[in-house]
């Protein structure tokens, strides 16, 4: 099954650097914050509310927890067990796909990271974070117990860090320190090398490209050989970007459209 995955994101991201799309749907909701899981799935964050649409544009499920404040990120890697972090109150909150509960609500100043400043899916329902008090990546089990932790990350690097996102994928951890760039890990914290992309706000990783915002279009880098590209898009205004099972997915203030490319 994971091999399937790998192959038609691979797919996607050669179907991406067409130049003509096709809209397929649009999703009129005003958002604070979208993401998508592999099955095309669109998840869309309104303030406190979180919503799940199927690729065809169809309302699913809602979910909604006005006591833990506004959401501030969503993670839909593993779409049965959804990751929502509420930052201000630093609690994490676990879905199923029907964004039911799944487990108990996770307070990270219960559990001794009172600065837990970003937090993502790990393989193996782990978790990792990153850790402001000690500048460092701490990845926690299912118990959420610390199993791995990086070193004092700004002493390592030499820099003073500000990163804004975190995500797992394909056994690497991407930490986005927009001063600097993308910082790339492997799954036990080990640091591997920084994508020199500066003030990249989104970024999603396919196979060896990690695709970005750039402007009004959409560039791609190559981790590996360090080719750059870039794509034009079907929308001229957009706040952030997707692209899933073949689909480039486009937010502006008022909808996510769902395109295809030719």
């Amino acid at each position: 099954m994971r091999t399937l995955l790998f192959i038609l994101l691979v797919i996607s991201s050669v179907s991406f650097s067409q130049s003509k799309y096709t809209l397929i749907t649009s999703i009129e909701a005003k958002s604070d914050y979208f993401t998508a899981d592999n099955q095309g799935n669109v998840y869309l964050v309104n303030a406190n509310e979180l919503f799940k649409y199927d690729k065809k544009g169809t309302l699913l499920y809602k979910y909604s927890n006005k006591n833990l404040g506004d959401i501030s990120y969503v993670d839909a890697s593993n779409m049965l067990r959804i990751l929502v972090f509420y930052k201000d109150f630093l609690q994490v909150v676990f879905l199923d796909n029907t964004l039911s509960a799944n487990g108990e609500t996770v307070s990270f100043d219960k559990i001794g990271f009172q600065q837990a400043q970003l937090v993502c899916s790990s393989h193996t329902n782990c978790l990792w974070i990153y850790d402001q008090q000690n500048f460092s990546l701490i990845r926690l089990d299912r118990n959420f117990e610390k199993i791995q932790q990086t070193n004092n990350l700004n002493t390592l690097l030499n820099d003073t860090l500000q990163p804004n996102g975190i995500l797992e994928y394909d056994n690497r951890v991407y930490l986005n320190n927009p001063k600097s760039g993308i910082l790339i890990f492997d799954i036990y914290g080990t640091y591997y090398k920084t994508i020199p992309l500066k003030n990249a706000s989104q970024f999603q990783p396919i196979a060896d490209w990690v695709y970005f915002r750039y402007g009004k279009n959409v560039k791609a880098y190559n981790i590996k050989t360090t080719e750059e590209k870039e794509f034009e898009m079907p929308l001229e205004e957009f706040v952030n970007f997707r692209l899933e099972m073949g689909l480039l997915m486009l937010q502006s203030n008022n909808s996510i459209k769902l395109y295809r490319s030719e």
